[in-house]
């Protein structure tokens, strides 16, 4: 395929994933928050409910994210995709800010709060856990309990569910470790503990660090996409490895060094922990994520939808570009191969982003 050729077919998927995006599933993703802010209101605990409000507050373009995956779905199926990605990811990004507060067991604290989402993605009956077990606040009004409901409804009626099963309950389990690994180091607690599942995987993948196993560890998009194979009926245990392959460790570690690149100068006056700090020069990272980037990109387009995939990606990309600490003073390294490495769609999403930034600024 010519050069020229590929760049139209990105445009023109492109084109189609944002009119998708913006101009139907985006309503649904304000109807949403709007709910979950209602259940978040109502928790009696004040230290809990302060943190749900927080985290739909703070991380809310998580879930936006998450819900961007439905344009891949059939469009009947679109509405209830979107209700179950966004209860998934609002449910890990609210054990993630709980997961913070401080415990006597930081690692057991956030495996136990973690066994949530696991339960979110088994089928049939749930052991009964007690998630709040390790932690010093519990009366959330089923706030937690809700959105495991709302996530496995979603999750057992996928067509193809009994392919997906075992692959989403194994990189919940994974994420979870990694979130154990990161808060037990910003507590400095067993922070050199082995964690052998982001061992294992960082030892599966050639020119992948440890470090960056554990980033690939800590993001739930693999999941999503997988979900999104399942949506559609005959998906096979072969499609959804093929998935698979793409997401994780490549996309996956991708999102959460860019996340980390954003937000590395607030960790580190807030003291927490940062996968930055893996890396031993922004020169280092540069080349790092930019080999990372362009394995993403080369095995998305090999998936069926490949350009929509490629203009997910780009919409991540785009979407951490777009903020100015992606480019303040030696950022600027490796942000510059990152956006090059993914290219047309990462630069039509920032330019969007941008503008949308420009807009909220405006309005508030």
């Amino acid at each position: 395929m010519s050069p020229g050729r590929g760049v139209r077919r990105e445009a023109l998927a492109f084109a189609i994933t944002s009119a998708d995006y913006w101009g139907g599933i985006f309503r649904e993703v304000r109807r949403e928050r709007d709910r979950w802010r209602r259940r978040a209101l109502a928790i009696p605990d004040p230290v809990l409910r302060a943190d749900a409000l927080a985290t739909i507050e703070e991380k809310w373009g998580h879930s936006e994210g998450a819900a961007a995956f439905a344009v891949l779905v059939p469009r009947k199926r679109r509405r209830s995709f979107v209700r179950m990605a966004i209860a998934y990811q609002l449910m890990i990004d609210y054990l993630d800010t709980i997961s913070e507060r401080p415990v006597a067991d930081p690692w057991a604290n956030t495996l136990r709060l973690h066994g949530a989402a696991e339960d979110a993605v088994t089928l049939g009956p749930r052991q009964k856990r007690d998630y709040y077990l390790f932690h010093s606040h519990r009366e959330d009004a089923g706030f937690l309990l809700a959105q495991i409901r709302a996530c496995g409804q979603g999750f057992a009626a996928l067509p193809s569910i009994g392919a997906v099963g075992e692959k989403a309950r194994s990189l919940t389990a994974l994420y979870a470790e990694s979130q154990c690994h990161c808060h037990a180091e910003q507590a400095e607690v067993g922070s050199s503990d082995p964690t052998p599942g982001i061992d294992r995987t960082a030892g599966r993948f050639s020119g992948l660090r440890l470090g960056e196993a554990l980033a690939a560890c800590n993001t739930s998009i693999p999941i999503f996409a997988l979900m999104a194979e399942a949506a559609w009926s005959g998906c096979t245990e072969a499609d959804l490895g093929r998935c698979l392959d793409a997401y994780f460790p490549w996309v996956a570690s991708l999102h959460i060094l860019l996340h980390s690149l954003v937000d590395e100068a607030f960790d580190l006056a807030a003291g927490k922990f940062n996968q930055m700090g893996h890396y031993k020069s922004k020169a280092e990272a540069a080349e790092a994520l930019e080999y990372i980037a362009t394995r993403a990109r080369a095995q998305l387009l090999e998936l069926p939808q490949g350009e929509k995939h490629l203009a997910l990606l780009g919409g991540m990309v785009g979407y951490y570009l777009s903020s100015p600490a992606a480019w303040e003073g030696e950022h600027r390294l490796i942000a510059e191969p990152v956006l090059r490495a993914i290219g047309p769609p990462a630069r039509w999403s920032m330019a969007t982003h941008r503008t949308r930034r420009r807009a909220e600024a405006l309005a508030s």
